[in-house]
């Protein structure tokens, strides 16, 4: 008994949750694609790019509503139970309302792992396929923003800043250069170049005018002759600066952030979505520790206002995650509460409503 249980709960949750996974993607499709329709045509886009396209889109989709069908698929498989008597059935034979939620909330964690899989390997590379055919195909003047990047700075360890005016990815090319190095919190030297290269794993200046500050007074040196600079960034990481979080996987944001704190820049945004990528997979367990109260004791004629109430419930948890990252991003909240507020006060809520439903 104590396996067959588990297993028909577990096996009611995974038939309602891939139906509600399905429907509710077919929608976000249906929606975009009648909202899209007219710009495929007017850029006469071919039919096989447009189904790539919301091939590409599926995967962030399936992330961003995984809690939703998770939601509900945990009201109502209990609820289903609820209203066939299944429940006094488990009750009778000693299975708690506990145990029902322990074995929800274990495939509440299978969910999260998956969405944490999906945002970290799947999502990443598919956002980049479906942002080039974006730009290619519909935004074909925004095309330089993806191979250009204009003011740059970037922390070199252990004491020097590079700072660019314009970087063309085409050529590799970085135009108004200044090199400058650091000691004690003093500039000890500058280089301005009108342009360095990048070539075989090593950024080329060939003329310049160096600037060596001693104590109060200043030398000038202007040379004609190449230099080597062995610089840790490459044109990809210059270029990653325009690149939004969703497009990094979490080794090049840590690296991204990394890199923005050490040349003094703020990194509120940053950090929040860093934080993010945690909380919002975990979401799923905590959406079952909430959800599964609300059906644990209805009947038929309440089954109802239990999907009312899940519905109502998702709208007000992604309000609070959006409004939680934005506080987070414009640095009046802490990133770290930020990110994880709509999970504590899902998880405040969902507690309270298990100590008041009826065992």
């Amino acid at each position: 008994m104590n396996r067959i249980l588990p297993r028909y709960i577990r096996k009611r949750f995974i038939g309602i949750f891939l139906f509600c996974l399905v429907a509710v993607i077919m929608i976000f499709v249906v929606v975009d694609l009648v909202e899209n329709l007219d710009r495929f045509i007017d850029k006469k886009v071919p039919g096989q790019i447009i189904f790539l396209y919301y091939l590409y889109s599926i995967p962030y989709t399936v992330v961003l509503v995984l809690p939703v069908a998770t939601l509900l698929a945990a009201v109502f498989s209990i609820g289903g139970m609820a209203r066939y008597n299944e429940v006094v059935a488990m009750k009778a034979l000693g299975y708690s309302l506990y145990r029902v939620i322990a074995t929800l909330m274990a495939m509440g964690l299978a969910v999260s792992l998956i969405s944490f899989f999906l945002a970290e390997v799947v999502v990443v590379e598919a956002n980049r396929r479906k942002e080039a055919i974006d730009v290619e195909y519909l935004q074909k003047s925004q095309l330089i923003k993806r191979i250009r990047a204009r003011n740059v700075e970037i922390q070199e360890p252990p004491n020097s800043i590079v700072s660019i005016a314009l970087f063309d990815g085409t050529q590799n090319l970085a135009r108004d250069v200044e090199i400058k190095e650091f000691r004690d919190h003093r500039m000890v030297s500058r280089i301005d170049a009108p342009q360095m290269r990048y070539e075989s794993g090593r950024w080329v200046v060939e003329k310049g005018v160096e600037r060596v500050f001693e104590r109060e007074e200043e030398r000038l040196i202007e040379f004609s002759s190449t230099r080597y600079f062995d610089f840790h960034f490459t044109p990809k990481e210059i270029l990653t600066a325009g690149i939004e979080p969703d497009a990094m996987n979490m080794g090049e944001l840590l690296r991204f952030i990394d890199r923005i704190r050490r040349s003094g820049g703020t990194v509120y945004q940053w950090m929040t979505s860093l934080y993010l990528r945690f909380s919002y997979p975990l979401s799923n367990v905590i959406i079952v520790l909430f959800s599964v109260p609300l059906a644990y004791n209805r009947r038929k004629k309440n089954l109802a206002m239990g999907f009312g109430i899940s519905l109502l419930i998702c709208f007000l948890y992604f309000g609070i995650v959006k409004t939680g990252e934005t506080m987070g991003q414009t640095g009046s909240l802490s990133p770290l509460l930020a990110a994880w507020l709509g999970n504590i006060i899902l998880t405040v809520a969902g507690v309270l409503n298990l100590v008041k439903t009826r065992k």
